[in-house]
């Protein structure tokens, strides 16, 4: 997954560039934006604490005010002590590495300033996001063991944004953003072994990024 990231930013900055060089004439006639941004997210309780975030994004501005968008963003982070949540005890302490692969569409308002090429906006949308977790095993005291595989399936995420975007040549824009998303989840953890399981519910998240972006 880390080498498709990859494969992928560097088509996106290579695409940026060869519409560098043909496009974008005047600073303020652009309809269309793409470009990549990065940041960091913390949930409140379970599943994860720390979500460090990595996204690709296009935008289209429809009218002078309003901008529609389109993104898809990849989280990583841990399953934090998922055998925890069964009631069970482990000689070591133990978490599950898991990815949320989001995919979000939103609407946008910009707002002017004296300064032409800073611009503030807020924003809101709805998102779809793509869960997976790796199993895990460990042993717990005295003689037995676990294994738990997570479900995470899909979960529905509206999410608010504030940000500020500064358009620093006639086709590049760098912004700053912090975005609070509520995620509509329904995970099932269950042991193998014993048969437990457990289900685990709605979270949020909160957190800043900062992004690049190729105007035309």
């Amino acid at each position: 997954m880390n080498k498709l990231l990859a494969i992928v930013m560097i088509i996106v900055i290579g695409i940026c560039g060869t519409f560098s060089i043909v496009w974008a004439e005047d600073l303020y006639d652009q309809k269309f934006a793409i470009g990549i941004r990065g940041g960091t997210f913390l949930a409140d309780g379970e599943p994860s604490n720390d979500l460090p975030m990595f996204g690709i994004y296009g935008r289209y501005n429809w009218s002078e005010k309003w901008n529609l968008g389109l993104s898809l963003d990849y989280l990583s982070g841990d399953f934090e002590r998922p055998y925890k949540l069964l009631g069970i005890d482990s000689t070591t302490e133990l978490d599950s590495d898991m990815t949320n692969i989001i995919i979000t569409i939103w609407g946008e308002r910009e707002f002017s300033l004296k300064s032409q090429k800073l611009k503030p906006y807020i924003a809101g949308g709805i998102g779809l996001g793509l869960v997976d977790a790796d199993d895990l095993s460990g042993n717990v005291p005295g003689v037995g063991s676990f294994d738990i595989k997570t479900d995470g399936g899909i979960e529905y995420i509206p999410a608010l944004a504030v940000g500020l975007r500064y358009l620093f040549s006639k086709r590049w824009e760098a912004e700053i953003a912090g975005r609070y998303s509520y995620h509509i989840a329904d995970w099932d953890v269950e042991d193998r072994i014993s048969g437990q399981s457990v289900s685990v519910d709605n979270y949020s998240t909160f957190g800043f990024y900062l992004g690049l972006g190729f105007r035309f």
